[in-house]
């Protein structure tokens, strides 16, 4: 397993072995052969994220195995022994050989899927879907950063509502963004909020929003819902500003805060409803995924100094074959 052993840059990251915790109930395990490493997975490691303030713990959100064991819940899930799942656990943890599970968390990867392909999928698919679940019905959206990982999924799911979206990008992964069917505005320009609404045909319905920028107010219809999938924060400060970012929204009627894990944990059967279908769309191609960069689980090092370069559009997954 890859554990944080301080709060630092990759080199915090150490590998430790540890003995598969025995099933009680119903769990089962799973041999984990694919499991993203994320921009919340960096964040982690850096000591800027509010779900872990202290070190010691093993990152990793989502992946992609083998179950190796049955219960009478997971049989009744249709998932037996040798079945390829994917999931999202509540909390962090999934960047280890095994895990031991509720199988409510799983889901079969549909036959054909690339388990790599599928492993950049669940947790920024959950978020995606929920934050527009959030927002409700809306004509437009603004999609901050739909160039991103989450931000693309969200592009793509609120354009077949029919909305018109506009994403916000860099002049260098414009052309991505365009090419999902968005409007693309450039967030560098210091006017990035008018040219919104003139690409929206005015305010928008809805915003979903990883920045915390209180500038996308400045594009909200006085009806319309802000959606927090994040709040950036100051480099050293991030986890103050998520709080005081997440508590200023706790106060206001129109916003949002989208929190997958929350949802995984409160909303089981919705969510791998949600999981079992946007699996379904990146296995027929409906959907467009990020690229897998897959590096191994003992080059842990490597693989957080490649996180941390990955181009738009890619992703790397940690492979322990």
């Amino acid at each position: 397993m890859a554990r944080v052993s301080r709060f630092g840059d990759a080199s915090a990251m150490v590998l430790a072995r540890a003995p598969i915790r025995p099933p009680r109930g119903n769990e089962v395990v799973v041999r984990v052969t694919h499991a993203s490493l994320g921009a919340t997975d960096l964040l982690a490691r850096r000591g800027g994220y509010i779900l872990h303030p202290v070190p010691g713990f093993v990152t990793g959100y989502d992946f992609v195995g083998e179950l190796l064991t049955e219960s009478a819940v997971s049989l009744a899930l249709g998932l037996r022994s040798g079945a390829v799942v994917a999931g999202v656990l509540p909390r962090m943890g999934a960047h280890a050989t095994f895990l031991t599970l509720a199988p409510t968390l799983l889901v079969a990867v549909p036959p054909g899927l690339d388990p790599a392909t599928a492993a950049v999928l669940p947790l920024d698919a959950i978020t995606a879907a929920h934050a527009l679940e959030l927002a409700g019905p809306a004509r437009s959206v603004l999609v901050q950063g739909a160039s991103g990982a989450v931000g693309a999924l969200a592009a793509q799911l609120a354009l077949r509502t029919g909305a018109t979206v506009v994403g916000t990008a860099s002049a260098r992964t414009a052309d991505r963004v365009r090419a999902l069917g968005a409007h693309v505005v450039d967030h560098t320009d210091r006017d990035w909020p008018a040219l919104v609404r003139q690409a929206a045909g005015g305010a928008v319905d809805a915003v979903i929003d990883h920045t915390g920028t209180e500038r996308v107010r400045d594009v909200l219809a006085a009806d319309g819902v802000l959606v927090r999938t994040g709040f950036a924060g100051r480099a050293g400060h991030e986890r103050s500003d998520a709080l005081r970012g997440a508590a200023t929204a706790a106060r206001d009627r129109r916003e949002r805060v989208c929190s997958a894990p929350l949802y995984v944990a409160t909303r089981r059967n919705a969510y791998r409803r949600t999981l079992a279908r946007l699996l379904a769309d990146a296995a027929d191609g409906s959907l467009r995924v990020a690229e897998p960069l897959v590096q191994p689980l003992a080059d842990i090092w490597e693989a957080h100094r490649a996180a941390e370069a990955a181009p738009a559009g890619a992703k790397v997954v940690l492979t322990t074959a």
